[in-house]
């Protein structure tokens, strides 16, 4: 199994591209909420939509996205907000 990580900006523009070329299947996201709060924002929200819809036009699942706050993690899956 091979990993890669890459930076992700606010916008999923290219992203699939990326995936498919990297031969993905699935990936899961993370990024860290300096603010020490770990519910996800309203854009954190419309962004992981955004990104699960594009890659799912080139066959990618989104397992997860991780909002990492201090000791605190949040789980978009276990949160029941990928359906």
């Amino acid at each position: 199994m091979r990993a890669r990580f890459e930076r992700l900006s606010g916008r999923p523009d290219g992203k699939a591209a990326g995936r498919a070329r990297a031969n993905a299947t699935a990936v899961i996201f993370a990024h860290n909420h300096p603010s020490g709060v770990a519910e996800p924002s309203h854009a954190d929200e419309i962004l992981t939509r955004s990104l699960k819809r594009a890659l799912a036009l080139v066959d990618v699942q989104v397992l997860d996205h991780f909002i990492v706050a201090g000791t605190r993690i949040m789980s978009f899956a276990e949160s029941g907000l990928l359906s």
